[in-house]
Parts: C-alpha cells; sequence; structure tokens
C-alpha cells in the first residue's frame, strides 16, 4: 500500500514537473534583408514538430523569440512587416477578429532594437494568455488563446518570409550548430537593461500621471477602437479562407506572350540598403490596421497576376523564394523597386523584378493610408510541382 502511495506521488510530481517545464527549442531561423543579416528567430514548443499544424495547436505552451543581430533594427518597420505576414497567412474573419489584439501588440513595439535584444512572446497553453517582453521586461499582456496563433502562422504559414525561413523552425528540434550558438550569444548588455527599465518605469509615471489628471477633472476615458464593419475582410483565395497559392509562381501549361512593364526605378542591388528614415511612432487604430491588412492583400493579389516562371529556370529545375519591397505613390505608380531578399537564381530574382514592373500602376493609395509614398513588401517562391 505503502509502494502504491509512493508511485502516485512520484507520478503527480513528474507531472507537475513536465507542465511547469520550459518549451524545447523547435527550430531556428535567420532572417536576412539586402545580405545583412537582421536577426535569429525561434519557435520553442511543448511537442517537437516538423508540420506546421502541430505547432499551431492552440492548447501547446510555445514561445515566439526574435534575438537581434542588427547594430540598430527599427521597431516600426519590423511591426508593419509583421503586420503584412499575419495578412496574407490567415483568413478575413481572423484579422477582424484578431484586429484589436493585433493593435495592442504593435503598439508595444517603438523605439529601435539593439543588437543583443530579446524579444519574446510567450503562450501559456493553460490559460491562453501571450506575454509580450523584451530583454526580461514585461511589456504587455494579450488575454486570448487564438492570438498566439494568429501571430506564429505568419512565419509557419503558407506564405512565410521564405521557404528556407519556414523549414528552419519546423526543425523538430534538429536545429543548426552554428546558428544555434550565435543564437545562444546574443544577450543584453546589463546598461541596456538598465535602460530599458527606466523608460518603461518613466512610462509607467506619465501615464499614471495623465489618468490621475483625468480622474480629477472627471473626464471620460477614450472608448476603445472599433473594427468599422463596411470593410470587407481581405483574401488571397475564397473569401473568408486562409491564402494558399497565390504566393508561389508554378509554371503554367502554355505561356501567353509576356505583357508590356510599366515604367519604374531601376531596382537597387541588394548589398546597398540605405539608412531608413525614422516616422513618427503614431499609435495603430483597429480602423488603421485593417485598412493597411486589406489594401496590402489587394497589393499582393495584383502582383501575383503578373507573375511568370522563367523558362531557363524551369529548364534547370531552379527553385526560390525572393522579397521585394516596392514603394509607389499615391496614384499606384512604381517609383522604387527593392530587392530585400534574392535567391540563388539570378532568372528568378529577375522575374521577380520584372513581375512588380509589369504590376505597375497599382490600385490607388486608401485616402485613410495616403501619404506621399506608400511601402509594402512582397514574397515570392518560385516552386516546382511535386
Amino acid at each position: 500500500m505503502k509502494s502504491l502511495k509512493f508511485i502516485t506521488a512520484i507520478m503527480v510530481f513528474a507531472a507537475a514537473v513536465s507542465a511547469n517545464a520550459a518549451p524545447l527549442l523547435n527550430g531556428l531561423a535567420l532572417e536576412q534583408q539586402f545580405n545583412k543579416d537582421r536577426y535569429i528567430a525561434a519557435v520553442y514548443s511543448d511537442t517537437l514538430a516538423d508540420s506546421a499544424s502541430t505547432l499551431l495547436d492552440e492548447n501547446t505552451t510555445r514561445r515566439l523569440e526574435i534575438r537581434v543581430i542588427a547594430d540598430s533594427l527599427s521597431a516600426r518597420r519590423l511591426r508593419n512587416q509583421w503586420m503584412e505576414a499575419i495578412a496574407i497567412n490567415n483568413s478575413g474573419s481572423t484579422l477582424s477578429a484578431q484586429a484589436d489584439n493585433m493593435v495592442t501588440f504593435a503598439n508595444l513595439l517603438k523605439g529601435r532594437l539593439k543588437r543583443g535584444d530579446q524579444l519574446r512572446v510567450d503562450f501559456d497553453g493553460a490559460s491562453g494568455a501571450s506575454t509580450v517582453s523584451l530583454n526580461g521586461i514585461q511589456l504587455g499582456r494579450v488575454q486570448d488563446r487564438k492570438f498566439f496563433t494568429t501571430l506564429l502562422r505568419s512565419w509557419v504559414g503558407p506564405v512565410p518570409p521564405s521557404t528556407e525561413f519556414r523549414e528552419g523552425l519546423l526543425a523538430a528540434g534538429n536545429v543548426d550548430s552554428g546558428l544555434l550558438g550565435r543564437y545562444e550569444l546574443l544577450e543584453p548588455s546589463d546598461a541596456r537593461i538598465l535602460q530599458l527599465t527606466e523608460a518603461q518605469q518613466e512610462e509607467e509615471e506619465e501615464s499614471k500621471a495623465e489618468q490621475d489628471s483625468e480622474a480629477v477633472a472627471q473626464k471620460p476615458k477614450p472608448s476603445k477602437p472599433k473594427v468599422a464593419a463596411a470593410i470587407p475582410p481581405p483574401t488571397l483565395a475564397a473569401a473568408g479562407s486562409t491564402p494558399q497559392a497565390p504566393a508561389t509562381s508554378k509554371p503554367a501549361p502554355a505561356r501567353s506572350k509576356p505583357k508590356s512593364q510599366a515604367a519604374a526605378s531601376k531596382p537597387r542591388p541588394a548589398a546597398k540598403e540605405e539608412a531608413e528614415p525614422e516616422e513618427d511612432d503614431q499609435p495603430l487604430t483597429a480602423d488603421m490596421l485593417l485598412a493597411r491588412q486589406i489594401y496590402h492583400s489587394m497589393l499582393l493579389r495584383h502582383t501575383y497576376e503578373h507573375i511568370s516562371y522563367p523558362s531557363r529556370a524551369l529548364q534547370r529545375n531552379q527553385e526560390g523564394s525572393v522579397q521585394v519591397r516596392v514603394t509607389i505613390d499615391p496614384a499606384g505608380e512604381v517609383r522604387d523597386v527593392q530587392t530585400v531578399r534574392e535567391s540563388r537564381f539570378s532568372d528568378l530574382n529577375k522575374a521577380a523584378v520584372s513581375a512588380i514592373k509589369a504590376a505597375s500602376p497599382y490600385p490607388k493609395v486608401p485616402p485613410a493610408l495616403a501619404k506621399s509614398k506608400y511601402e509594402f513588401s512582397v514574397p515570392i517562391t518560385f516552386r516546382l510541382p511535386d
């Protein structure tokens, strides 16, 4: 009897330890732009997996982590690219349902990230809450079980940053030792942690002072932004479905004569990235975020209609992923094209740029988003049929 109780106690203890254990490193991926390393992305999970469907289980404790390699990385640009990836890897209904949560998350990313910074999003499979932190300092929390999956799908969904990026994260624990070594060495300095801690304390004090002032004046608090019902959900495939094949260029049985290409500025070589200008970190609203996501989906659909698989690349069985950053004016005319991430094959890189030129002019920029210029990224994967 005592033996049975002892065994039961051991099993209970083991179960408790397992439940509280940190998730395992599932995979790592290196993010590059303009042939420069930006950060290493990591996915942790209780269950090691080589399939996206397993990692997207909403009851599993998981973690996303970014460790910055670049000396300086714009948080604003990172959040905008993340929002674009979310838009093309999730259904319209999901985007509408998660709009407020996405706004909360996006507005946590401010200023510039420095080399060694560790940005984490921890998901608790038991409570369904996601905690966002930078270098161990909690920035915010989202209490919605579906939020983390929406975020993760931007990395391992049907249209990832690149095929190699997705495969690296779906490694089921079999990570590259060299990349792992780099990842483990990326840590923030004590001075950096102190700087962030003081900045957060100042922000909290300012927020508290503002709330106290409003309470004294008996001013009503601003209402929570609501999703505009008049905006249709963005899709890249059937309405309300998860985007699928449009981001992949596959050879067609018969190809028509290429369309005449609209004039556009010459693409800049990938090695010559310009210093990015800083913009005001204006807080996003749900309406603004949805408008950006809908418009971005529209721009991608328009681009994909002009992609052709290069015949020489087809003959040589060449595959690869290309990411292009496009700048258009309010009328939709292409003003600048930059190859952010190249494939190993020049024919595929040229075909991606040619598709952008042929797609000009793009649909006009919506008035709510109109500025002197509008930037967006286009991920293109050239893949041969199985």
